[in-house]
């Protein structure tokens, strides 16, 4: 049976990384804790690589409740329903993105991903895997991420660092660059890039798990040699860097995104967070609703977070209660979606979906 809003079964992936605590909060989880599975994919049709751990066989892959159907497979029995033509056209059978609740309880290791020119050219792949980050939560008053290099080697220089695992000099590349709730970032491929302890985050990335990890190993966690390099040559891999000196002044001018206005009334803001001017993959809007209800009508699939608040959305006969934490994905011939707030919060909900 075709449905227009469709929910999903937990999809907690492994990471080399530890994390996971707030999103188990998120959903009210009583033993809530952090682990090897710090992030939840969302309305995925992405497979995660996982090199060097145990293979679980489609791992990453969204199930729909309650039924427990790949989304994979209902976009390949009802591909103009759930996709649309046109975006099938441009697509294929896939969302065109990845969206992913992160959690981070130690920071990352310092990575970067390949451009889509790059990931063509090398690696058999249409999709690079350039990456935007919405903060929704941090641990703390001092959460970070590193984002371009503030004082950038050469090529010779980065990969004798690499190579030897010289820690200070490649710590001594970066500095902290402060992050807080609300906070929207920009990712490119090519830039060297971790997220700091304690951020919670929703990031959105071109539909690729694509990686290059610099750093080997990090407060006791190890990056196996197959999930270091994307299985080519370390010093072709290495060729993807960003060698440009940013300031951290110079960064946050450069990746940290100020949202567009789209629509607004008395009790409602739609704006956008990452377009075109970012991106001709996907867009990400914000919608903000202090009370009352609000109509959106556009014949693309929308994968949607409720960042706060509490109310409803329906699609003519189909209604789901919403709560922060939730996630959902409409089809693209679902018509009309009302969504409604309820309570003195009101509701505010993430929505990306492609650009067609």
């Amino acid at each position: 049976m075709k449905r227009k809003i469709l929910q999903f079964m937990e999809n907690r992936v492994r990471r080399g990384y530890r994390g996971g605590l707030l999103i188990d909060r998120l959903h009210n989880n009583p033993a809530a804790a952090d682990g090897q599975r710090p992030e939840e994919w969302l309305a995925s049709s992405v497979e995660a690589r996982n090199p060097g751990l145990e293979t679980i066989a489609g791992e990453g892959l969204s199930r729909v409740m309650p039924e427990g159907v790949f989304l994979k497979d209902l976009f390949s029995s009802e591909p103009e329903f759930y996709l649309g033509g046109k975006h099938v056209e441009k697509y294929g059978l896939n969302t065109g993105f990845l969206a992913k609740y992160l959690d981070s309880s130690m920071r990352l290791h310092i990575q970067a991903h390949p451009t889509a020119d790059y990931a063509k050219k090398n690696l058999n792949s249409e999709w690079g895997k350039l990456e935007v980050y919405a903060v929704l939560e941090c641990r703390s008053s001092d959460s970070y991420i590193y984002l371009g290099f503030q004082k950038a080697p050469s090529y010779d220089e980065w990969k004798r660092i690499v190579y030897e695992q010289d820690k200070r000099a490649m710590l001594e590349c970066f500095q902290r660059i402060p992050v807080k709730p609300g906070d929207v970032w920009y990712v490119p491929g090519g830039i060297p890039h971790a997220i700091g302890e304690g951020v919670l985050m929703l990031e959105v990335m071109e539909p690729t798990d694509w990686a290059v990890r610099c750093e080997f190993e990090r407060e006791g966690i190890i990056v196996p040699e197959a999930a270091r390099f994307m299985g080519i040559d370390p010093g072709k891999a290495l060729e993807i860097f960003d060698f440009t000196s940013y300031s951290v002044e110079e960064s946050s001018g450069k990746f940290k995104v100020a949202s567009e206005p789209v629509e607004s009334g008395a009790d409602f803001r739609l704006e956008r967070l990452i377009g075109e001017r970012q991106t001709s993959c996907f867009e990400v809007l914000r919608l903000s609703l202090e009370s009352g209800c609000f109509r959106l009508n556009t014949a693309n699939l929308k994968v949607c977070s409720v960042a706060s608040g509490r109310g409803t959305v329906r699609a003519g006969a189909e209604y789901v209660a919403l709560e922060k934490g939730a996630y959902f994905m409409t089809a693209a011939l679902s018509g009309e979606l009302i969504f409604e707030a309820s309570g003195r919060e009101g509701l505010e909900i993430l929505i990306c979906r492609p650009q067609l």
